[in-house]
């Protein structure tokens, strides 16, 4: 008896097996399967912060929150920073954000903060990446606007 039971358990995983198999329900993922990197982008990103009135803020964060690099640095006396590294991105065109805040008070004046999305175009695009994971370097000026409060 336990011999019958085990050659028609077997019949009936072969049948089934067969029968997935030839269905196509082993594979049902037609996009493939995704690789275990994330394409990134190095950036120079030149900012200049100003206030309503066109006059440069100095002492404000500017963040790049989704990057690797100088994430986080000061405007200068003249409103502006320079931020180097790299994010996750894709060539072509995609967008960015940058976050402005003012850490330091009443010190500079009081400014709202604000987060700006950068478009980036391919013609910001100075050159090619690897072709695997690193899809190139942009290099684009920023202008920031923030308003006094």
């Amino acid at each position: 008896m336990k011999r019958v039971y085990l050659s028609v358990r077997s019949l009936l995983s072969a049948g089934a097996s067969l029968l997935l198999g030839w269905l196509g329900f082993a594979s049902c993922d037609s996009i493939g399967m995704a690789e275990y990197g994330t394409p990134t982008v190095d950036y120079e990103f030149k900012v200049r912060v100003t206030d309503q009135d066109a006059k440069p803020v100095e002492g404000l964060q500017v963040n790049l929150p989704n990057g690797r690099g100088d994430k986080k640095k000061l405007t200068d006396a003249q409103g502006n920073v320079e931020l180097e590294g790299s994010y996750t991105g894709f060539r072509g065109d995609h967008g960015v954000a940058l976050e402005v805040k003012d850490i330091d008070g009443e010190k500079n004046g009081v400014v709202a903060d604000k987060q700006v999305i950068v478009d980036i175009k391919e013609s910001d695009f100075v050159s090619k990446g690897s072709g695997n994971w690193n899809n190139g370097k942009v290099k684009k000026d920023i202008e920031i606007q923030v308003e006094r409060k």
